[in-house]
């Protein structure tokens, strides 16, 4: 800086000489002089004392002489806790009694009892087709019947007051049992001109009107019973290892922001040899709000470790010579430096991978910033929960 303040100086005193005399006089001269040694005083005051400020600051910050170098990071301390890695599956929920009513007999439909939404008992009467035609045949065969009776009942007492012939009697009692079962056989084909709901449930379509034809096969009521849930879905025959009854499972329906804990309740041995799958079901309760072909993220654990120690995966780094990653020490200033530890990994799962030696519990990894990162080099930063 007094080299500066030099410089100035016979710069002011080349640039009074060359005005000459008639510039001014001596005295004037010398004032400017002055006035210009007292400017660059201060100027050189104020530049000491800004690079006062810088210096102090570079200390509060931890940086000192090596501020240029120093890189903004994000840390992760290591705490061993359990790891689970998955085999991760997308599959469909179903009502696990998930049906159709259809009529028994072909007719015209004359009364239709239920509408979408309606809940129902298992046989309950959904629609009613026209059965006058054999409703006239019932009475027929029920007066007939009600005279059966009245013989049957004038020869019974007759046979037990000693009157008339044993086969008088067992004739009579034939007539009526005949018709009797002839009764019970029409009452049952009758009931074949009523739609029943094969389940209980509830009704999730209707698919009648009145005065419409219904046939044999053709379905009238869907009928939903959603107190129990089945998930199911097809796996690449490379995990029919891997995936077995009784497997835990987690099951997680994003449209509806569940998650429910469970077991595969079925694991098929069959290998479809058009797509090379198995199917597996898993049974659940009642959920709210699910409803049928909801789609359901199935994550069946396939590896499990207590106090595993674990990283992001995006903080391991690779190169021909294995893996590494950067953590953050003290040195002997007590500033945090970037240095490379080389790793062996293991199963990766939800981000995250386990590490199966070269870490110790308190480890600090950087997990935010480790790129183009030297050793040695100085990092600040926050600390992050893994």
């Amino acid at each position: 800086m007094k080299n500066i303040a030099y410089i100035s100086l016979i710069a002011v005193g080349a640039m009074l000489g060359a005005c000459g005399d008639g510039a001014g006089n001596k005295s004037d001269k010398q004032a400017q002089l002055e006035k210009l040694k007292k400017e660059l005083n201060g100027l050189e005051t104020k530049t000491i004392k800004l690079k006062e400020e810088i210096l102090i600051l570079e200390n509060e910050l931890g940086k000192g002489d090596g501020a240029n170098n120093s890189k903004m990071v994000e840390i992760e301390t290591v705490k061993p806790s359990n790891f689970s890695s998955y085999i991760v599956l997308e599959g469909v929920a179903d009502a696990d009694q998930s049906t159709v009513a259809m009529a028994k007999v072909p007719g015209t439909v004359t009364a239709v009892l239920v509408q979408p939404g309606a809940s129902v008992r298992a046989g309950q009467i959904l629609a009613k087709i026209d059965n006058s035609a054999i409703n006239q045949g019932r009475a027929e065969l029920e007066n007939r019947l009600v005279f059966a009776n009245t013989v049957f009942d004038k020869q019974k007492r007759l046979w037990e007051s000693g009157i008339g012939t044993e086969i008088q009697y067992l004739t009579a009692k034939n007539q009526k049992e005949a018709l009797e079962k002839s009764l019970a056989t029409l009452d049952a084909q009758i009931d074949m001109y009523n739609i029943k709901s094969p389940i209980a449930g509830t009704i999730e379509s209707v698919d009648l009107r009145i005065g419409q034809t219904a046939a044999p096969g053709i379905p009238a009521f869907r009928v939903v019973n959603m107190s129990n849930i089945k998930v199911t879905t097809e796996v690449a025959e490379t995990y029919s290892k891997k995936i077995k009854t009784g497997d835990n499972v987690l099951i997680q329906f994003p449209s509806i922001q569940k998650t429910v804990e469970s077991r595969v309740s079925f694991a098929s041995k069959f290998i479809d040899p058009m797509n090379r799958t198995f199917k597996i079901e898993v049974r659940l309760g009642a959920i709210e709000n699910l409803k049928p072909n909801m789609v359901a993220k199935i994550k069946i654990t396939d590896y499990q470790s207590k106090n595993a120690i674990s990283v992001p995966t995006n903080a391991i780094q690779r190169t021909e010579n294995g893996e590494f990653v950067m953590v953050a020490e003290l040195n002997d200033k007590k500033d945090f430096v970037a240095k490379k530890l080389q790793i062996v990994s293991g199963k990766s799962s939800d981000g995250r991978t386990e590490i199966l030696s070269g870490l110790k519990e308190s480890d600090n990894i950087i997990v935010v910033g480790f790129q183009e990162l030297n050793e040695g080099q100085i990092v600040s930063g926050a600390w992050v929960k893994g």
